[in-house]
């Protein structure tokens, strides 16, 4: 199974798009050591796929003593052949400083080769790179192009990312139900964040068309329940549940975030304006 590290063009809500990074994530190597030595073998015979496992077990230490500079050593022999997956991870050591210097330039010339072998994580991470401006010139208009390459292949993180550059505006006209189509692709594969950012778009857009916050509320409560301890998420639960016209439920959704974030302002503002509202809204009769 491939590893995957992320620039994740990630954003708590639809309101704000934060870039960060992860490092090269614990895959599936060999780790019977009779199956590591004839891995071992393949990988001195030339084999690019068994020098990538080797690599990742040197990385990881599945299997054989961990060793990043060993992994960098497979995945550069790899990377030479044109493999893509070797590219990719050894872009990855050199964007994180794992067995070898940080140096944004080779990553990006590592991962830009496995982007343009049409590898969709490559391509998605070239994408933030380019919007966060590591290793290269900012450039929103590339970062696009390529987060749409990487989307175009299915891939969630790039069908989420393309959704918050069309809800921003970043590098392509901004459009909020071009958003919506892309959030909903990666709703379908079980995205949590892309649930929590389309749920906030449809309780908020003044799109009329667009705009539905029974289905928001829907969106916002399976996110929690995907990741209960994401004080974002009951953010925009309370975002959903207030504009759903339910503020008593709004702010106790609220009330949750601020138990796991206390000093989040945003979420204190939120719980003010339910409160004050709820107190207007008449009570149902029985």
């Amino acid at each position: 199974m491939r590893g995957l590290w992320v620039i994740a063009l990630a954003a708590a809500t639809i309101l704000q798009c934060t870039v960060s990074v992860f490092a090269l994530q614990q895959t599936q190597t060999s780790t019977n050591r009779q199956e590591t030595s004839a891995l071992e073998q393949k990988a001195k015979s030339g084999d690019a796929k068994a020098q990538v496992e080797l690599g990742l077990a040197c990385a990881t230490g599945d299997g054989v003593p961990k060793n990043e500079g060993e992994s960098v050593r497979w995945f550069r022999m790899a990377a030479d052949q044109g493999d893509a997956a070797g590219q990719y991870y050894l872009s990855e050591m050199y964007f994180t400083g794992r067995g070898v210097p940080v140096d944004f330039a080779e990553a990006l010339k590592w991962l830009r080769k496995a982007a343009e072998q049409g590898d969709a994580h490559a391509q998605y991470n070239l994408a933030a790179m380019y919007e966060q401006g590591s290793g290269v010139s900012k450039d929103e208009a590339e970062a696009a192009k390529w987060m749409r390459k990487s989307a175009d292949q299915g891939l969630a993180a790039g069908e989420f990312g393309l959704g918050s550059m069309y809800a921003h505006g970043r590098g392509v006209p901004q459009s909020a139900s071009e958003a919506a189509i892309w959030y909903r692709k990666a709703v379908e594969q079980g995205d949590p964040t892309a649930m929590n950012n389309l749920a906030y778009l449809l309780a908020t857009t003044t799109d009329s068309k667009l705009r539905n916050p029974k289905e928001a509320v829907a969106l916002a409560q399976k996110a929690v329940e995907t990741q209960p301890d994401q004080p974002a998420y009951l953010d925009t639960l309370g975002t959903t549940l207030f504009e759903a016209g339910e503020p008593g439920r709004a702010a106790e959704a609220e009330r949750q975030a601020l138990k796991l974030k206390p000093d989040e302002s945003s979420y204190k503002k939120a719980l003010e304006k339910y409160e004050a509202a709820k107190q207007l809204t008449p009570t149902p009769k029985p």
